[in-house]
């Protein structure tokens, strides 16, 4: 029989047949729709991962500290130029010049200061030191102003603008909270003035140096004035952002504000020395290589690409699970459609007779089985397509309130276009597989035998 013959007796049939076809379509495609939402979601998982990953962690980037348990003195007690194990401006210009190194920006952490306004209201900041124009190579962004090469010119973040107060009114009120912690006026008193945002942009202030083991020499600052203010980073949220407190000066302030204060970084300070550095890298492939170039100047070096293994032990975990359930599904299908064939070789026996004894041979009828159930699989992976499309809506909704209720940007499931016809030709493959037996079985009928009981 020709191609065109097999098909329009198999659409007859799937026609003529319709609690057969509709079994077989039930099964086909919610088997094809779990199939194509697996395959959505292990995908999904895996580019909503990567990119949080990239925004939590910075996969492309190297944090490098001096190496503390390398001393820095030459030969014959001669004070190397080099300083073997301490991070230095020379340093940070040899690996700047290393390939797939696009920026670096090197640091100086100062202790926790006091930052006060001009209005008495003060907070406790993290200070730090580096290249102000390097920021935005790091994917910082700025809310306001920008980097500014001016003498005491300050850059603070999201944070810094939050928890300014007055340091006898929070006094008094966490005098308050140690006398009644559980009361929920004081709490809630003490939540509203640290989530009151402050307008820093241009705003003038000083740093003030506790020395904790002298209260009496408690050191202030020359004036610094705010010529930026950065947006929060992609991938925190708000709330988190609130206390990271940081400002961001030029390396000869905060030389100059350790020198000031005396404080435990201020010799350090003085000899040039840093105390890290951040590198950024073409891309994440690279990481480690650089990361060997950087060690071999006697430094150390941190990177997150442990986190990229760990996240990909977590995904494989999430994809085998998805497919398990696709294929679960898929299974089940096909013991529908095997029973529902079966079901229509036995009413078709008469049928099948009048075939062999026409001269139908083995073969062209199970050609005409196996193409009824390729055919029903075609037809069951088209509607599993609009069935998965509507599932999706739920499926987000649920992975929305499971797995990113504190993510700042919600995981959504995105059916990709390559995975239709994955679907759809599992579906046929499981149409297929699943009608080999029943042809076989009919193939097999005896023809004499079912006419003479007809």
């Amino acid at each position: 029989m020709r191609v065109l013959d097999v098909l329009r007796m198999s659409w007859g049939q799937i026609v003529r047949r319709k609690v057969v076809t509709l079994l077989c379509m039930i099964g086909l495609s919610i088997g094809c729709a779990a199939m194509i939402i697996a395959l959505s979601v292990g995908q999904s998982v895996q580019v909503y991962g990567e990119k949080t990953l990239n925004e939590n962690y910075k996969m492309d980037e190297i944090t490098v500290s001096p190496n503390e348990g390398i001393g820095s003195g030459g030969s014959n007690g001669q004070t190397s130029t080099f300083e073997r194990g301490a991070l230095t401006a020379r340093k940070i210009d040899i690996i700047a010049s290393l390939p797939h190194v696009v920026a670096v920006a090197p640091m100086l952490k100062l202790d926790m200061l006091e930052m006060a306004t001009l209005d008495g209201k003060s907070s406790n900041v993290e200070v730090i030191g580096t290249e102000l124009g390097s920021l935005s190579r790091f994917g910082y962004r700025f809310d306001k102003g920008g980097a500014s090469e001016i003498s005491g010119a300050a850059i603070v973040n999201y944070g810094a603008t939050f928890g300014l107060v007055d340091a006898e009114v929070i006094r008094e009120l966490n005098n308050k909270l140690m006398e009644d912690s559980f009361n929920d006026e004081f709490l809630q008193q003490y939540m509203a003035l640290m989530s009151t945002q402050a307008e820093l942009f241009q705003a003038q202030f000083n740093l003030k140096y506790q020395d904790m083991n002298d209260s009496a020499k408690a050191k202030t600052s020359s004036p610094l004035r705010v010529t930026g203010v950065l947006k929060v980073p992609g991938g925190m949220s708000e709330n988190n952002a609130m206390y990271d407190k940081k400002v961001y000066v030029s390396l000869e302030t905060a030389r100059m504000l350790a020198e000031q204060f005396q404080s435990s970084q201020a010799q350090a300070a003085a000899a040039g020395r840093l105390n890290s550095a951040l590198v950024k890298v073409e891309d994440k492939k690279y990481v480690a290589q650089v990361q060997e170039q950087i060690q071999k100047l006697m430094l150390m070096t941190d990177s997150n690409l442990y986190q990229e293994q760990a996240m990909k032990e977590q995904l494989g975990m999430y994809q085998k699970a998805a497919m398990g359930i696709g294929i679960f599904v898929m299974l089940l299908a096909s013991l529908s459609i095997i029973v529902a064939m079966i079901m229509s070789t036995h009413q078709r026996r008469k049928q099948i007779g009048v075939m062999k004894v026409l001269g139908a041979n083995l073969w062209q009828i199970r050609q005409m089985f196996i193409t009824e159930a390729a055919v029903l699989g075609v037809l069951g992976g088209i509607v599993g397509v609009f069935i998965a499309y509507g599932a999706i809506q739920g499926v987000n909704g649920l992975l929305q309130g499971q797995i990113s209720m504190e993510a700042s940007t919600p995981l959504q499931v995105v059916i990709e276009t390559s995975t239709l016809p994955a679907g759809i030709a599992f579906a046929v493959l499981t149409g297929v597989l699943s009608g080999i037996y029943p042809a076989i079985s009919a193939s097999r009928t005896n023809a004499l035998q079912v006419i003479k009981s007809a």
